[in-house]
């Protein structure tokens, strides 16, 4: 019997709606159940950070959970650099029926896993923090200069405290 690659998920509450595909073979399902778990609540406070949600409107968000051959792959492709890393994301902010779908997010399980272990950070801390980290950048921050990497630290380092996940810079 073969095992299926991919698995495709959908989570959703009144707000969004998380579209997933997962490389099984890559993904520890306990870590992706975990991450499952906590999306309401990481969700609910980046948009309580930013006051993201209009009336009667829910946000689409497209997640890869890859490993570095695909981010690889994307990474030569769109930014001409050869090489993983742990999380890429494409900002889309288009609209259609009352959905304002923000964009994608490809995450590399194994270069995850290889900065939490140098970091000594467990992997659903790192993941969580990526994750916020890739959303506001779907939302259109950036840390390009000085003044916009600070405040987007700035805002990465309230939604993590009120997930109760210890600073990640220091």
């Amino acid at each position: 019997m073969k095992v299926a690659e991919k698995d495709y998920r959908i989570w959703k509450n009144k707000k969004f709606v998380i579209e997933s595909t997962i490389t099984v073979k890559l993904w520890d399902e306990i870590l992706i159940n975990d991450f499952h778990e906590k999306l309401n609540k990481i969700l609910d406070e980046i948009y309580e950070r930013i006051d993201l949600f209009p009336n009667n409107s829910k946000t689409l968000i497209s997640i890869s959970f890859s490993g570095d051959n695909k981010i690889m792959e994307l990474n030569s492709c769109f930014r001409k650099i050869k090489s993983a890393t742990n999380v890429l994301c494409f900002p889309s902010n288009s609209k259609f029926n009352n959905t304002l779908f923000l964009g994608d997010i490809i995450f590399s399980i194994e270069t995850i896993l290889k900065e939490a272990k140098r970091d000594n950070k467990t992997v659903e801390n790192h993941l969580t923090h990526l994750f916020i980290h890739a959303v506001l950048h779907l939302l259109g921050y950036d840390h390009e200069t000085e003044e916009q990497a600070k405040k987007m630290e700035h805002l990465e380092l309230q939604i993590l405290n009120n997930l109760k996940i210890e600073n990640p810079y220091n």
